[in-house]
C-alpha cells in the first residue's frame, strides 16, 4: 500500500490537529542532539502532522485511520529522552498524549493514571490525596510524563529501594491499544508487562497505567564528599544495604564531574573530590 498521509490527516481533521511547521518540528524532537552522532543522523526528521487525542476512543480512531492509509505513527510524551526514541523516522502522524493527563484514582498502595500526566503532577496528586508517592521517577521528574517514563525508562530515583522498572511489582497494569485494521485493547499485568514496557510505543499505545505507591516522606538531600572514588562507591553501597536506613537515592559521582558541572556545589568542594548524592528519610 502506498502511504497516504494527507488522506489520514483529512479523515482525522475533527480531532485536535497541529499542522504548524514550527510546532510540528518541536513535537518531533527529543534530546537526541546531546549526541553529535545522533544530531547528524536525526536532525532532519520531522512528522507531517500532530494529533492530540483526548481519550482512548480517539486513540483507537487515530490508529485505525492511520493503519487504513499506511500512515506511520510515532507516540509522543514530553520528549525528554536522549536517544531519538520519540522521533518520526518516516514522517507521518505524531500521536501526542498531552491531553490524556488525568489522575483517575488514588488508592491504598496504587494509582490509576493516564499516560500524559507529568511525573511531578502525579506525585503531587498522590501526596495530596493520600500521603503516598510514586516509588521511582526519572531525573526529568519535572518535565517527563508517566507514560514516557514507562515506555522509555529503566529505573531512576527510587531504584536504590525498589530496583528497576522491569522488576515484578514496579508496574501493576498497562492498558495498551494496538495499531491494526481493527485496533485491540489489552490490559497487561505480571510477567506480560515486559512485552510493552520499555518498548517506546512501537508495539502499542499506552492509554492507562496502574502504578504502585509508597508512603511519602519529606526527603532530605545530602551530598557527601570523598577524596577517593572507591571510598565513595563503597560508602554508597554500604549505606544502600543498611535495611534500617530509608533511602530514595544513593549515587556516587566521580571527579571532576561534580566540580565542573554542579555549579551550586563549586564553592564547597575541590575539583578532585568525588560526591555521593543521597535522598534520605528525615528520621
Amino acid at each position: 500500500m502506498t502511504p497516504n498521509v494527507a488522506a489520514a490527516k483529512e479523515k482525522l481533521s475533527h480531532l485536535e490537529i497541529d499542522d504548524n511547521p514550527v510546532t510540528i518540528k518541536n513535537k518531533s524532537r527529543d534530546f537526541f542532539w546531546y549526541s553529535p552522532v545522533l544530531k547528524t543522523r536525526l536532525d532532519h526528521l520531522v512528522g507531517d502532522f500532530v494529533v492530540s487525542p483526548r481519550n482512548e476512543d480517539e486513540v483507537i480512531e487515530v490508529l485505525k485511520v492511520c493503519y487504513e492509509h499506511d500512515c506511520p505513527v510515532t507516540t509522543r510524551g514530553a520528549g525528554t529522552g536522549n536517544y531519538g526514541q520519540a522521533m518520526p523516522f518516516s514522517g507521518g502522524c505524531v500521536l501526542h498524549m498531552k491531553n490524556m493527563a488525568n489522575v483517575k484514582e488514588v488508592l491504598p498502595g496504587r494509582v490509576i493514571v493516564e499516560p500524559g500526566c507529568l511525573l511531578k503532577d502525579l506525585d503531587a496528586a498522590c501526596i495530596a490525596a493520600s500521603c503516598q508517592e510514586i516509588r521511582m521517577f526519572s531525573s526529568t521528574w519535572a518535565t517527563a510524563t508517566i507514560g514516557g517514563f514507562i515506555a522509555g525508562g529503566s529505573g531512576g530515583v527510587g531504584s536504590v529501594r525498589w530496583g528497576s522498572l522491569r522488576d515484578l511489582g514496579n508496574i501493576i497494569r498497562l492498558r495498551v491499544v494496538t495499531m491494526e485494521e481493527e485496533p485491540q485493547v489489552h490490559d497487561f499485568t505480571g510477567e506480560e508487562l515486559a512485552r510493552v514496557s520499555h518498548a517506546y510505543g512501537t508495539n502499542g499505545v499506552i492509554t492507562e497505567l496502574e502504578m504502585p505507591l509508597a508512603p511519602a516522606y519529606e526527603w532530605v538531600d545530602v551530598a557527601v564528599a570523598f577524596d577517593d572514588f572507591l571510598d565513595a562507591a563503597k560508602y554508597a553501597d554500604d549505606l544502600a544495604n543498611e535495611d534500617g536506613v530509608l533511602l530514595k537515592l544513593a549515587t556516587p559521582i566521580e571527579a571532576p564531574v561534580p566540580y565542573d558541572y554542579f555549579q551550586r556545589f563549586k564553592p564547597y568542594i575541590r575539583r578532585e573530590q568525588n560526591l555521593v548524592m543521597l535522598m534520605v528519610a528525615p528520621q
